[in-house]
């Protein structure tokens, strides 16, 4: 009978805290997100009221593709849209080119978060990072986003150093593709971690939600593998052996 109680309290804590998905470093990852009408990607989420310490509230991802111009719907406040290679039009929705869509009906969506999770880091620095940015729809008003991140699965989410941010264009022109890359130097701060690391696309609005609609396509980054003490050793070891080598050699001459 004990046994059997405590079999029901670990399940109902994993009922209650669901594991998303996290994957693992490789050297080179590329997302086009054109499989969102199946599913959102591993390692993918989108959420709701989210804050500066936690993701939020997790968001039932809608695989239909949805028009650039669609009014935001509980069912759609992040949404499968045409990508970054469309021939833009108001209402299109076609295409098997797709990008990750995002557009608030209430506060919940306005304060919420696109995500990206790494399981850990360790043993990998990141090389660079990139990913293109734009607003599918032709009215509204602006706002700023930026990309955070967020070591462990607890703690405050942090700012990249230079800021990394990204403003709906004033003008509200469709399909103007921003791209944005981090350096090497930037992404010291997610390299080398043993705990997961979470990269988040955030708005910084405190308020108003009938802002354009962004959406995100083709993010990419490279990593390379940290070489084990032993490496170093041996190259130690090898260089040794050479000097000494040349020195017996140079004597014998």
């Amino acid at each position: 009978m004990k046994a059997y109680r405590m079999l029901l309290a670990v399940t109902a804590g994993i009922i209650a805290f669901p594991c998303f998905a996290q994957i693992t470093v490789v050297p080179s990852y590329s997302q086009s997100f054109d499989s969102i009408g199946t599913a959102l990607p591993n390692g993918w989420n989108v959420w709701t009221s989210s804050t500066s310490i936690s993701n939020g509230t997790v968001f039932s991802w809608n695989t239909g593709l949805v028009a650039n111009n669609a009014a935001a719907t509980t069912s759609n406040f992040f949404r499968n849209l045409p990508g970054a290679s469309q021939t833009w039009s108001a209402g299109l929705s076609t295409g098997t080119d797709r990008a990750l869509g995002w557009r608030a009906g209430d506060s919940a969506s306005r304060d919420g978060s696109i995500t990206f999770t790494l399981s850990n880091t360790a043993g990998w620095n990141f090389e660079s990072l990139s990913l293109q940015l734009f607003t599918p729809n032709n009215s509204g008003t602006p706002a700023t986003f930026q990309l955070q991140y967020q070591i462990g699965s607890t703690g405050t989410f942090l700012e990249f150093s230079p800021l990394i941010t990204y403003a709906n264009n004033t003008a509200q022109n469709p399909l103007l593709i921003t791209s944005i890359s981090l350096t090497s130097g930037q992404l010291l701060a997610i390299s080398n971690q043993s705990d997961q690391v979470t990269l988040r696309l955030d708005n910084n609005a405190t308020s108003g939600t009938s802002w354009n609609t962004l959406a995100l396509d083709n993010y990419t980054y490279t990593a390379s593998a940290i070489p084990e003490p032993s490496t170093y050793a041996s190259f130690a070891g090898a260089f040794a052996l050479a000097g000494a080598w040349w020195h017996r050699r140079k004597n014998r001459t």
